[in-house]
């Protein structure tokens, strides 16, 4: 489970998880690859998401994270709104890919006024 920025409940924001390689954006299932993907793009993203907090929507769009580049269909982006200020949230985002593969992760979001 990864722990992420702690969201304002007054706000709109984005939170992302990286499936390629991380520190690279690599997804060619190389050696150097070490992302979960090893080639395979995402096809298919369900969200799980608590009450309190709301989906606004959600993609898998290319996107520029620190400064490294993600390829369209490497990275699952979900646009939340609400909570409750010191709540945390846990989020269950499940990917079908291209190979057919089935992967899943939980993110938790805290919520807290900033």
């Amino acid at each position: 489970m990864t722990t992420l920025p702690t969201k304002d409940p007054d706000a709109i924001e984005p939170y992302f998880i990286v499936w390629c390689d991380k520190a690279t954006g690599l997804n060619d299932g190389s050696v150097k690859d070490s992302g979960e993907l090893q080639g395979a793009t995402i096809i298919g993203v369900t969200w799980t998401v608590p009450a309190d907090i709301s989906k606004e929507s959600s993609d898998q769009d290319a996107v520029t994270i620190a400064g490294i580049n993600y390829a369209v269909g490497t990275v699952c982006t979900i646009w939340l709104s609400g909570g409750i200020a010191g709540q945390s949230y846990d989020l269950l985002c499940n990917v079908t890919l291209s190979d057919g593969r089935v992967l899943e992760k939980t993110i938790t979001i805290p919520v807290g006024e900033a």
